[in-house]
């Protein structure tokens, strides 16, 4: 998708809001480009829509995706070093194209980040990036949740493509799973499900790859720009660990294998999330099928 004229003239419409917020943007939220609105005057740049945030990554909570995705508007408190910004994300249809407006209004002096205290300003930062990951996180593992697939892989699925790379994902499931929860009790397959996803946190990239709970005892990893020998080395790394990890519960040793599907591919115009995952999905059935404990790519 690109930013076309009847984009930037519908930006033009906001122009009376102009003296309300510091500033005015149109997004793209898969490709993350963006223009800016700045004095009757429209900008586009080679800047991403995150680099304002001065994070050098993706924002987590992404409201501009969740706005694209469910087609109504929502808001965030964000910060840039000491301001601090509320961000209204309002999506809008031309010809048949959808894309969001970012409205971004300073609200420093009303959340009190002018009083000089370090300290102060560190809290209220780390408060706002709890309370933004919060939705995006399963409570009891601790990684991304559904709704993060949702958000993040349309983006680095479009990332892959601008970038000519291909996008690796994994699925990875505990084998007879319901064993465990029949042995140990539900509290004694929570304590595995964490110590699982504790164990697929210590396999990847901790600056590309990401993890969240597909559903269940089944969960989903993304490697950006991985290939499939890399994913399937990293898939089979993780299959190690989990086969020689010991899960402690209530005075017990619980020990687990899991099996793992590995799809990879270089994406293309049309290319769809859904496609990926039902690849990594077919071939975690063949690694079931084929003995379990396993990869299959």
């Amino acid at each position: 998708m690109t930013i076309e004229n009847d984009y930037l003239n519908s930006l033009d419409k906001l122009a009376l809001l102009e003296h309300m917020y510091e500033q005015l943007r149109l997004v793209d939220p898969l490709s993350k480009r963006v223009t800016e609105y700045h004095h009757s005057q429209s900008m586009t740049g080679e800047t991403a829509c995150f680099d304002f945030w001065g994070k050098n990554k993706i924002c987590d909570n992404c409201i501009s995706v969740r706005a694209y995705l469910e087609n109504q508007s929502f808001v965030k408190i964000e910060y840039n070093d000491d301001r601090m910004f509320m961000v209204t994300a309002i999506p809008f249809e031309k010809n048949g194209e959808r894309i969001v407006a970012e409205l971004l209004k300073d609200v420093t002096r009303s959340m009190v980040m002018d009083s000089g205290h370090q300290n102060q300003k560190t809290e209220i930062r780390a408060m706002i990036d709890f309370m933004n990951g919060l939705a995006l996180k399963d409570p009891l593992t601790g990684v991304f949740n559904r709704r993060y697939i949702d958000e993040r892989f349309p983006a680095d699925l479009a990332g892959s493509l601008l970038a000519d790379q291909e996008l690796s994902i994994i699925m990875a499931d505990i084998d007879y799973f319901k064993t465990v929860n029949d042995t140990y009790g539900h509290l004694g397959g929570d304590a595995v499900l964490k110590g699982f996803a504790d164990t697929l946190g210590g396999c990847i990239r901790k600056d590309k790859d990401w993890i969240s709970r597909y559903g269940g005892e089944e969960f989903l990893i993304c490697l950006p720009g991985a290939d499939l020998a890399r994913a399937v080395e990293a898939a089979e790394r993780i299959r190690a660990e989990v086969e020689a990890k010991h899960f402690d519960f209530g005075g017990k040793t619980i020990r687990i294998t899991a099996s793992f599907g590995v799809c990879a591919a270089k994406p293309f115009k049309g290319s769809k999330v859904e496609d990926y995952i039902q690849c990594a999905d077919e071939k975690l059935y063949a690694a079931k099928r084929h003995g379990r404990n396993r990869c299959e790519c």
